[in-house]
Parts: C-alpha cells; structure tokens; sequence
C-alpha cells in the first residue's frame, strides 16, 4: 500500500539543526510513519490513523528535547569529567 501524505509541520528554523536526531527517534517511536526533514521543517507520511494534532506536539516535543540534549551536553561532559578525576 503506498504511503499517503499525512502532515506538514513548520518548525522556526532556529530549531532545524535538532531535526535530523529528532527524525530517528520519530521513526523509532512511529515505526509505520515516515518523517523527513522539509525547507519549513518537518514532514510526515505514511499509512497510520495518527492524531494530527498529536503527532505535531510529538514531532515539536523531540525536536525541543534534541536542543536540551544538545546545549546541555557540555556541562554534563564537564561534570562528569569532574566526577571521575
């Protein structure tokens, strides 16, 4: 069955540096959607039921989580350094 398009979701494009690791663990958690990054930001298809309002807050929700992850990575790095010298 092929896919069929299911959602557009623009992102600020402050945060598209996150989307590509926010991508794969979409496509993990939603195994039977495809999600690919766009020039406003995330786009979405596949074959699934999905809620569409639920699946912007997922996809905006893992692109924030990317950024925590990625501007807090240092300071972990350092405390962890710190903790094991």
């Amino acid at each position: 069955m092929p896919a069929s398009h299911v959602l557009d979701i623009s992102i600020d494009p402050a945060f598209h540096p996150y989307i590509p690791a926010s991508l794969l663990r979409l496509s993990y958690l939603y195994p039977e959607l495809d999600f690919g990054a766009s020039e406003q930001g995330v786009n979405v298809s596949g074959t699934s039921g999905a809620d569409p309002a639920r699946l912007e807050r997922e996809v905006t929700y893992q692109i924030y989580r990317e950024k925590i992850f990625q501007q807090t990575l240092p300071m972990r790095q350092s405390l962890y350094e710190m903790l094991t010298t």
